[in-house]
């Protein structure tokens, strides 16, 4: 089922901090949330596309390659997967480095 979508090819993925995202300014790129709607609608990041599992394939096919996409999960694994098949496909693609996970502990660190 997935044999288009994954690959052997190594492809270097770049890396955000949790830090970087909490400055980043949302408009300037395209965010695609791994983790489940559950998760998303108890803590989710408004204009993000939730993009589970299951309808990965399909839902790759419309993410836009007008602007950067980083790509998160709960832990960041999941993610970097995605952002490397992103990047094989032309995508200028950035992994949340430890996930959405790492970004509440940061912010929670900020006071925020």
């Amino acid at each position: 089922m997935f044999d288009d979508v994954f690959d052997d090819d190594e492809t270097e993925v770049r890396q955000m901090t949790p830090e970087e995202f909490a400055g980043l300014d949302y408009s300037t790129v395209t965010l695609l949330d791994l983790r489940e709607p559950h998760e998303v609608a108890a803590h989710g990041i408004p204009g993000a596309l939730n993009v589970p599992f299951d309808p990965l394939p399909h839902v790759l096919r419309n993410v836009p390659k007008t602007k950067p996409v980083v790509v998160y999960c709960r832990e960041g694994s999941w993610s970097e997967e995605v952002a490397e098949i992103l990047a094989d496909r032309g995508y200028d693609a950035v992994n949340l480095t430890g996930g959405f996970e790492a970004y509440e502990r940061y912010l929670a660190e900020q006071g925020e």
